[in-house]
C-alpha cells in the first residue's frame, strides 16, 4: 500500500481544510521553540494484521497541538471538534477506505510549555 496510511489521513485531513493555521507534520511532533505555532501530527498506531485478501484495520494517531494560552486553547479544541465533525459526516473515502473515530475526544494533555495536546486516534478499514 503507498503512501502509507498515516500519509493517506494527513492528505484527508489537508484536502478538508481542516489543518489551516497548523504547522501538519508526520511521525514525530519537532517543535519551532515559538510558543505562537500550532501542529497537526499525524502517526501510525498499529492495527490489525495485514492481509492482502481482506481489508484491514489501520490505527492512526492525530495529535493537534495547541499554541500557548486561552485563545489558543478554545482555536485547538475548535479544530478538534471540526476534525471529529469531519470524520463523522465523511466516513468514507476512496483514500482511507472506512475511517472512524476510536474513544471519542480524550481530556487533552499539557506540555512543559503549557500547550494542550488532544490525542486523536482513528482506525481506516482498508482494502482493495
Amino acid at each position: 500500500m503507498t503512501p502509507a496510511m498515516h500519509f493517506r489521513v494527513k492528505d484527508l485531513l489537508e484536502s478538508a481544510g481542516l489543518t489551516e493555521g497548523f504547522s501538519v507534520q508526520s511521525l514525530l511532533w519537532e517543535d519551532s521553540g515559538k510558543l505562537t505555532d500550532r501542529f497537526i501530527v499525524v502517526r501510525p498506531s498499529g492495527g490489525s494484521n495485514i492481509d492482502p485478501t481482506l481489508s484491514s484495520d489501520y490505527y492512526v494517531l492525530v495529535d493537534v497541538i495547541s499554541a500557548k494560552g486561552l485563545t489558543e486553547y478554545k482555536k485547538a479544541d475548535a479544530t478538534v471538534q471540526r476534525i471529529i465533525e469531519f470524520v463523522q459526516k465523511n466516513p468514507v473515502s476512496p483514500c482511507v477506505g472506512k475511517i472512524d473515530n476510536l474513544g471519542g475526544i480524550p481530556s487533552p494533555v499539557t506540555t512543559t510549555e503549557k500547550r494542550l495536546v488532544y490525542r486523536l486516534q482513528f482506525v481506516c478499514t482498508y482494502g482493495e
